[in-house]
């Protein structure tokens, strides 16, 4: 459904790696993970081919009942085969998804690349009515 998911984040100094990982985590999984420094930040990169990967998301959206916000927003952020969205780094963390980026230490970037996208945001983010997926 997909070929290629990129994850990406700054990291500021008064951030620890490893927590920046974990949240990214906590929505993705199986990523591999390049870190750039940028002298001010760094910039955290995760990949991943991993067929699974979109599982977490996938439920999280379902369980916290945001199936319709979801749509909306990766349909929003959908440009030719890449669907592109943010997320709120702390959010992440705590195992949750919000799509209010506003944070003082930026969002997570959630790059899709999927030569169906359409049929990608069907699965994940189906039309509802009264909550329950009718697609």
């Amino acid at each position: 459904m997909f070929e290629e998911i990129e994850v990406e984040a700054y990291v500021y100094p008064t951030e620890d790696i490893e927590k920046v990982k974990k949240a990214m985590l906590n929505l993705i999984s199986g990523l591999e993970f390049e870190a750039f420094d940028k002298g001010d930040y760094l910039i955290l990169i995760g990949k991943t081919r991993d067929k699974k990967a979109l599982q977490r998301i996938y439920e999280l959206f379902r369980g916290q009942r945001i199936l319709d916000t979801a749509r909306m927003i990766l349909e929003e952020g959908t440009f030719g085969e890449e669907i592109i969205f943010k997320v709120h780094k702390q959010v992440a963390y705590a195992g949750k998804v919000n799509f209010n980026e506003d944070s003082p230490l930026g969002p997570i970037t959630i790059i899709i690349r999927s030569k169906d996208p359409q049929r990608l945001i069907k699965w994940l983010a189906p039309r509802t009515q009264d909550g329950v997926p009718i697609e």
